[in-house]
């Protein structure tokens, strides 16, 4: 089946991050929720009737859509180097090391973060129709449980800080590709995470 194939491409990809992170371990269990995340989500997506273009897209078009993706995504990845550079220098390492490592993180999360949860809320919405709270409330799952991941030690160190770091960040970068999950596709979501990432870790933040 397509989807199955894609899930093990999705964490077969991550598995390259093992080049550029020592964390074998990390990697490893990263790379099985990838595959298994994303097999689940397209059950769900398949339980609840609803047509997924993510899953059926070809090789060439999810390399087509995960550029455009990134070339959506270059006026935010410079704006988030520009505010990591407000704290700290920036320090250009390997790019293409940058480039790999980009990938487990891009991947990861979108499938986790969105593609899965976006899944689950279609299988509870199935057969009815999205209103106006249901489509925020979508909005809100895919934004903020992602938003969470990147605060832990703040929350407890200063809540009212990670809050608004929070709500800076998805409102920013959360919710663009919770956009592009829900009204495009799963390939660009991941290519503006990807690109994002990318000119990060070049930056060396």
């Amino acid at each position: 089946m397509a989807e199955g194939s894609h899930s093990l491409l999705l964490g077969g990809i991550c598995l390259i991050s093992l080049f550029r992170d020592p964390r074998t371990a990390d990697i490893i269990i990263t790379s099985i929720c990838v595959t298994v995340t994303f097999h689940a989500g397209c059950r769900l997506y398949e339980r609840a009737n609803v047509e997924n273009a993510s899953i059926h897209i070809g090789g060439a078009g999810s390399i087509r859509l995960f550029a455009l993706g990134a070339v959506v995504s270059v006026p935010l990845a410079f704006l988030n180097v520009l505010y990591f550079s407000l704290s700290r220098k920036i320090n250009v390492g390997n790019v293409l090391r940058s480039a790999v490592f980009a990938l487990k993180p891009a991947i990861a999360e979108e499938v986790v973060f969105r593609f899965f949860l976006l899944a689950y809320a279609c299988y509870l919405l199935r057969g009815k129709v999205e209103n106006r709270f249901s489509k925020i409330s979508i909005y809100i799952l895919l934004v903020v449980p992602h938003e969470l991941l990147h605060y832990p030690d703040l929350f407890v160190e200063s809540p009212a800080l990670a809050i608004g770091l929070c709500i800076l960040g998805g409102t920013l970068f959360g919710l663009p590709m919770a956009l592009l999950m829900k009204r495009k596709n799963l390939q660009m979501a991941i290519g503006m995470h990807w690109f994002i990432d990318f000119v990060r870790f070049a930056a060396g933040f």
